[in-house]
Parts: C-alpha cells; structure tokens; sequence
C-alpha cells in the first residue's frame, strides 16, 4: 500500500508486486507507471466523485440553472458521467475549455457573465496553488459561488463548499480493497464512498447566503451518501 502518488510511483519501480495506491488523484492515477506490471494494481482516489457537487450545489441554490465547469483539452473519464448527471439534475453545464492553469484564469474571467456557480474540476493541471486565487478573486467579485477542489484544504483557501473524502473512515474503505490484491486480483480504482461536506461559512455569508441554507448543505450529506453513483469511473 502507498500514500500519494510519488510514493506509489516509486514502489511501482522498486518491486512488481500488487499494489493499493491511496490518496492519488483520479488524473494521477490514469496518467499511468513508466513501467506496466503483471501484478494487480489499483486505486483509492483523493477526490470525491464530482458528481456530488451537483447535489451540494442545489442544497445551495434552489434556483440555480447554469454552472461554469473549467474542462482540460483531453477528455477525462469523470466528465461524461458529470454530464449527464448536471442533465437529470436540471443543471446546465457551460464547459469553458483550458488547456493549462493560466488559460483556465483567462477563460472563466469571460465567461463569467450569466453563471449561477463555478465548480471546479479536479485537474491540477487548471487549478492549483497559482491559479485558484485569482479565480476566487474574480468569483467573490461577482458574487458567484465557487464549489469543489480535491480536498478540504480548498474550502479553507476560499472555495465556499465542496464535497471531500473523510478522511477518518479512510481505513475502513482500504481493508476490502486489500483481500482481493492479495489473492492477485485488482478490484476497479474508485472514488471514496466514505465523505463528507467541507463549508466556508465566510464566503457563504459574504455572498448573502443564509443560515438556513448553509444547514441545508450541511446535511446534503445523507443524500450523498445514499446516491447511485457506480464509484468506478
């Protein structure tokens, strides 16, 4: 078992034997090893599914129709599944393609015009330590909400909401992983099934949200939990 993704890396080229990669990110993970293996390999994600934003973007906003999503030039395996997903959620998605972390601050500064949210993709490649606070700058200016990142720590910086992994039931969802490794089978990389809601009260407040629906989101989380979402991308 390797925590991140460099260590992982590193275990792949140090030994061929099955491996559990925790904490990866979907991107890293599909990337791929310099080095392919006969011996199982699989995944425990960092991210959430990104399809749980949708139900935490509604708990937010009742009303809210049209939602900017920052997309990379290739085509990832999340993003066919948010589709349809923002579709039955009666979301439409304005797709605002970048292909790197400057050109994703560019595009969503004129596309900004008309959107109800902003939730950000889990590519580092377009939102990183560089480009997320010029991007919250310009969101908080427009008094337009901004969900999602990888984890907890983006809410901290600024975003106003995201669904993240929790991160103390973490074991629990690494011992069945194991069993099937270990007999030379690999189960599908997925995303965590074990989350949990992450709200910057601030930035909700700042943007005239109310108490009332910050407790909504706050308890989005049942019906996250019990969404029919297959967490194998």
């Amino acid at each position: 078992m390797a925590f991140g993704w460099e260590v992982a890396r590193a275990v792949a080229r140090a030994c061929d034997r099955p491996l559990l990669a925790v904490q990866v990110t979907h991107q890293q993970w599909r990337s791929g090893f310099e080095t392919p293996s006969i011996a199982p390999r699989t995944a425990l994600y960092l991210e959430a599914d990104p399809r749980h934003h949708l139900a935490l973007i509604r708990a937010f906003l009742p009303q809210a129709h049209r939602i900017g999503l920052l997309t990379p030039p290739d085509v990832p395996n999340w993003l066919t599944p948010l589709r349809e997903a923002a579709r039955v959620a009666g979301f439409e998605l304005d797709e605002i393609p970048a292909g790197s972390d400057q050109e994703a601050v560019r595009a969503l500064r004129v596309h900004l015009a008309g959107l109800d949210a902003v939730l950000l993709p889990p590519d580092s490649r377009l939102i990183n330590e560089w480009s997320l606070k010029p991007l919250l700058l310009m969101t908080v200016r427009q008094g337009i909400p901004m969900f999602g990142g990888l984890t907890a720590r983006y809410v901290e910086a600024g975003v106003m909401a995201a669904v993240v992994t929790d991160e103390s039931r973490l074991l629990d969802q690494i011992r069945p992983l194991i069993a099937p490794l270990a007999r030379g089978k690999a189960p599908s990389p997925h995303y965590p099934t074990a989350i949990q809601v992450a709200i910057n009260p601030t930035v909700a407040r700042h943007l005239n949200l109310s108490d009332e629906a910050i407790e909504r989101a706050r308890h989005s989380i049942e019906a996250l939990t019990d969404a029919d979402f297959d967490p194998s991308p």
